[in-house]
């Protein structure tokens, strides 16, 4: 069929877990909602506007892990999530591209109609996630 949309072209969405019970949980590791936690500015004190990512498609998903761990400052036991755009998107979350100098692929996880205020959004959002 013309036009259609394979899994190889589907996006998805990886997000770089730290290490540790605090991001993977108690064995066995899962991603947790800390993950998705909006942050602080330092300097100004007001919250981010979303949870940062990097898009890829199922097909370059092993070659794109790498990428993300390569650009974060990651830990031995550092390891990438992922998840399918459309379902976090189904989920009440936006999703925005937000490329910068390192990763043209960056975009950012926003609240829609769930919250990443709150721990029942944050927690639904970690549930869309997988291990790569």
């Amino acid at each position: 069929m013309a036009g259609a949309v394979t899994d190889a072209d589907e996006t998805v969405l990886l997000r770089h877990i730290p290490g540790g019970t605090l991001y993977q949980g108690k064995p066995p590791p899962r991603i947790t909602s800390e993950n998705f936690k909006l942050r602080r500015n330092r300097v100004t004190g007001e919250l981010e506007d979303g949870i940062s990512v990097s898009q890829a498609t199922l097909e370059s998903l092993p070659s794109s892990a790498q990428r993300v761990l390569d650009l974060r400052r990651t830990g031995p036991d550092s390891r990438v999530g992922y998840a399918r755009r459309q379902a976090i998107e189904s989920a009440g979350f936006t999703v925005h591209e937000d490329p910068t100098l390192d990763d043209a692929a960056h975009c950012l996880i926003k609240s829609a109609s769930t919250r990443l205020e709150d721990h029942a959004g944050r927690k639904k959002l970690a549930g869309l996630f997988c291990w790569v």
